[in-house]
């Protein structure tokens, strides 16, 4: 019994000994090639939401303009563009050089759009802008994991390949959420990140309204005793607008606004439920951040209180066709701002209420 122990010790002690020292020689070249696999497994599957989102945004571009080979030239072309950011070492000045900037690819897009689309319409047009918009995003998020991919392949690192595995599960959630937005996009219905416009739209109701600035409009209307000045992003396209400046404007042409309200979609964080309605202090609005340093900026020179409601959904359920759990939370987010309105005001105030975020189909 003793001799068979012994043996079966001996018979470990062979295969473990050169499995170790196999392992300690060619350990981590196993490790990179799984990790490589792993990556190169995802890129194939980023590659085919890139190649697809190129193919319907050239069909959306197609139904303006029969020259396919055309459209694909320019959609290409624009799918290359990029913004550098502005010098940022001597902070002054830095949001509006990056305002500027923004700006002026936005123009540039919308010049391209109607040189390739000439009978679209504004709302077609902003519609298609959003498209391409997405195949960009897509078709970024490709390239930089291409890069990581073939730079650890061609130098073997694992701390190459480690940076993007780590990241990987994000961008792939955030480009499949972008793959899914493109037949709501296309469609021009209602998405979750229009749920502040839809706010204001309802509580403006029949109120005329007007173009205070850029894209953005401002209607005025009474409720519960209060004057509410109402700003959103002009629709149903798929824009955004300039509200910070819309309510820059409104906050220095009137000194006796007491309150400004922000509406918005915000992201929810794991484990949190959709639809959920949260309110904080400050303004509630996404970007790059020069429209909420506007608001920001009026805001405190005029010592006015911010308050935000959000609605918490995920990034997929932001940017795709609202869903009947979101429609719901519509009516719940009015009657958080009505309640919150009403504890953060008096009778005959004047506030600003701003319905945040995109306005595909909302009036």
């Amino acid at each position: 019994m003793v001799e068979t122990a012994f043996g079966l010790d001996q018979i470990l002690g062979f295969i473990w000994l050169p499995t170790f020292i196999f392992l300690m020689f060619y350990g981590q070249r196993i490790q990179i090639f799984m990790m490589v696999r792993k990556v190169g497994k995802s890129l194939v599957k980023l590659e085919n939401m890139k190649t697809d989102a190129r193919v319907k945004v050239t069909d959306a571009l197609s139904e303006y303009n029969p020259d396919r080979k055309v459209v694909q030239e320019r959609l290409d072309r624009l799918l290359q563009s990029f913004v550098i950011p502005p010098v940022s070492l001597d902070p002054k000045g830095v949001m509006l050089k990056l305002e500027h900037l923004l700006d002026t690819q936005e123009d540039a897009l919308r010049d391209e759009l109607e040189l390739v689309a000439k009978d679209a319409d504004d709302v077609q047009l902003s519609k298609l802008e959003n498209q391409v918009e997405v195949a960009l995003g897509l078709n970024v998020m490709f390239k930089i994991v291409r890069h990581f991919y073939l730079s650890g392949k061609k130098s073997g690192s694992a701390f190459v390949i480690a940076q993007i595995q780590m990241l990987l599960p994000f961008i792939i959630e955030q480009a499949e959420a972008y793959h899914a937005a493109l037949p709501s996009l296309r469609s021009g219905k209602p998405i979750g990140d229009g749920m502040g416009p839809m706010i204001a739209s309802r509580l403006a109701g029949d109120a005329k309204s007007h173009e205070i600035v850029k894209d953005t409009i401002m209607a005025e209307t009474t409720l519960d005793g209060r004057k509410l000045l109402i700003v959103k992003a002009k629709g149903p396209g798929g824009k955004v607008g300039k509200p910070g400046e819309a309510i820059r404007k409104l906050l220095d042409e009137n000194k006796d606004i007491s309150l400004v309200v922000t509406l918005d979609a915000a992201l929810k964080l794991e484990g949190e439920t959709s639809g959920e309605i949260a309110e904080g202090i400050g303004a509630a609005i996404g970007g790059p951040g020069v429209e909420r340093y506007k608001i920001e900026d009026a805001s405190t020179r005029h010592e006015v209180p911010m308050i935000a409601l959000v609605a918490k959904m995920s990034e997929k359920e932001a940017i795709t066709g609202m869903e009947e759990g979101l429609l719901k939370s519509v009516d719940r987010l009015m009657e958080r701002f009505k309640a919150t309105m009403l504890l953060h005001s008096k009778e005959k105030d004047k506030i600003i209420v701003a319905g945040i975020g995109n306005t595909l189909g909302v009036p």
